[in-house]
């Protein structure tokens, strides 16, 4: 599988993906779609949680991102990561010494466990499990719904293996807008400042 970043400053480069059925990433069509809506993301901290490839991060790292923490614990994924970065740091010397791409190697919930709230309105926060972690998306979803800090929280899922949509404004939370592509969506969520 070839997966490409679909614009700004990286825009073509081709990705590393891991093997196996581990990682899952996001549809083509539906990254093209949340990112044809946040076009430039400069001066945003970007946090990828269960980053897979670290596609999305990268996608947002190419689009202006101040920062990048990529957090994965998946050997396959790992190694494709590291790959990724590794082609940054080759390609866009200046913009990645001036804009950070860290890999954090730890379970998301280890993560989530020692996380200081950001400073507020500079955070983008995307969770993107494999859809039948329930128990991510309530622990750790609903924790950064909670949070006041983190200005937007990006949430992939399936309405068939992961949580349906109205999972979210049951408890509470509604979305800003909702990206689909078959099953599966994206539900962007801000807090009112």
């Amino acid at each position: 599988m070839s997966l490409k970043i679909l614009g700004g400053l990286a825009k073509s480069r081709s990705l590393f993906v891991s093997k196996g059925q581990n990682t899952r990433p996001t549809s083509v069509l539906l990254k093209r779609r949340v990112f044809d809506s946040y076009q430039d993301l400069t001066g945003r901290h970007f946090v990828d949680l269960c980053a897979g490839s670290g596609a999305i991060g990268i996608e947002a790292w190419s689009r202006g991102a101040e920062s990048v923490t990529l957090i994965e614990n998946h050997h396959q994924a790992l190694k494709a990561i590291r790959e990724n970065i590794n082609m940054l740091r080759i390609n866009y010397d200046d913009a990645f010494k001036q804009r950070s791409v860290k890999l954090l190697e730890k379970k998301v919930e280890a993560w989530f466990k020692s996380f200081i709230t950001p400073e507020e309105g500079t955070s983008i926060f995307f969770l993107d499990p494999p859809y039948e972690l329930h128990k991510i998306y309530q622990t750790i979803g609903l924790g950064l719904l909670k949070c006041r800090g983190a200005n937007e929280v990006w949430i992939e899922s399936d309405k068939n293996k992961g949580l349906p949509l109205s999972f979210w404004s049951e408890s509470g939370f509604e979305p800003y807008k909702v990206y689909a592509q078959g099953s599966s969506y994206l539900a962007i969520f801000r807090h009112e400042s």
